[in-house]
């Protein structure tokens, strides 16, 4: 009788919520843990530059041939995460070990190596106030202040930090403000090509 007493006592500690909406947002947050994507906040909240192609209301102009090199894919992929106030960049998913180049010339400001939040992540200034950032690579191979160009490799893709398959989360400043990195890269693929749906060995 002891131990069916405990057993059903250790049962009842979780508690199902009680109303709608309670199951409503438990649901969701579970949801969002299982599928690996963690949205990013901050105090203060992050601040956006929105570049709006159709309606032409741009805050600040955004000239991809500006830059004294063109702007380049990081690597070959598919767009896996659009760029939203929750998500200030772009999720490029491609196979892991993928080698990474920055998307212009530029010197690198920063190199962390970590298993947590961006994981091991590069960030390299570029001309006219612009900054980019490659998150949850398996090796970063450039060091602070490197002058690197498009054809230079910072790292490989791999899953360090908080990620649920192997991409390039890339986000892009201008002035301080995240921009849609689509409104400068080259075309960008929403769906995988044929060499991403092929077996490993395949």
């Amino acid at each position: 009788k002891v131990s069916q007493n405990f057993k059903k006592n250790r049962i009842r500690e979780f508690k199902w919520p009680h109303n709608n909406v309670s199951r409503i947002v438990f649901i969701l947050l579970l949801t969002i843990f299982l599928s690996g994507y963690y949205p990013t906040f901050s105090i203060p909240p992050v601040n956006l530059s929105l570049v709006s192609a159709e309606n032409n209301e741009q805050s600040q102009e955004i000239i991809a041939s500006s830059f004294p090199q063109p702007v380049i894919l990081p690597h070959p992929g598919y767009l896996s995460t659009k760029f939203s106030r929750f998500h200030p960049g772009v999720d490029i998913a491609t196979t892991l070990g993928t080698p990474v180049h920055p998307v212009t010339q530029g010197a690198v400001e920063e190199t962390v190596v970590s298993f947590w939040g961006y994981g091991n992540h590069v960030t390299v200034l570029h001309v006219n106030g612009f900054k980019s950032m490659y998150a949850h690579m398996g090796r970063v191979f450039v060091r602070i202040n490197q002058a690197v160009t498009s054809d230079d490799v910072l790292g490989e893709v791999g899953l360090t930090g908080r990620t649920s398959g192997p991409h390039t989360h890339l986000e892009i400043q201008k002035d301080g403000k995240y921009i849609d990195p689509l409104t400068i890269l080259p075309p960008l693929p929403d769906f995988p090509k044929e060499e991403f749906l092929q077996p490993v060995g395949g």
